[in-house]
């Protein structure tokens, strides 16, 4: 009878010992998520940004009048790289899910495809560049749609009111 004390006791560390090591593996699983969504969280709203900035700048040397083609041309080739969305597309390759990857992907090919219109003379009132422009729209819509359900975001906007 004298050994059941200290199996007991020895039971008692040993059941602690597992659950303080069960806690800090589960503890340490839960910062570890949430510092990979505040990371994604940025990169996001980082892109985000680096896109619209692309967007204002081609739309601001399309309509800039006082340029000739050259310096049109020009202006539009600086601009579109200006902003860095290259650079965080490489992290988004990283770290987004593909559902992100696919529409950022859309959205930055219909920037490249509007700069590529504008260096082929497309202005303003051009129907390529007003279709570009409207497909931007969508698909900058379905990209924070994405991200947005990528970060667990309630859908604020019924589709379409972004």
């Amino acid at each position: 009878m004298e050994w059941i004390s200290p199996v007991s006791t020895a039971l008692g560390a040993a059941i602690g010992v597992g659950a303080t090591l069960l806690a800090d593996r589960l503890r340490w699983r839960r910062e570890r998520e949430d510092r990979a969504l505040e990371s994604r969280k940025q990169l996001y709203a980082d892109y985000s940004a680096a896109l619209s900035r692309i967007r204002t700048a081609l739309n601001e040397a399309v309509h800039d009048q006082t340029l000739s083609g050259e310096e049109r041309r020009a202006r539009v080739r600086e601009l579109f790289l200006a902003p860095g969305a290259y650079e965080l597309r490489h992290q988004l390759a990283i770290l987004a899910p593909e559902t992100v990857i696919a529409a950022s992907t859309r959205a930055f090919k219909i920037l490249r495809d509007t700069r590529d219109a504008i260096l082929e003379g497309a202005d303003a009132t051009s129907t390529d560049y007003t279709d570009l422009e409207d497909a931007f729209d969508h698909a900058v819509g379905d990209l924070r749609r994405v991200m947005r359900a990528d970060l667990g975001v309630r859908n604020a906007h019924p589709r379409g009111t972004d």
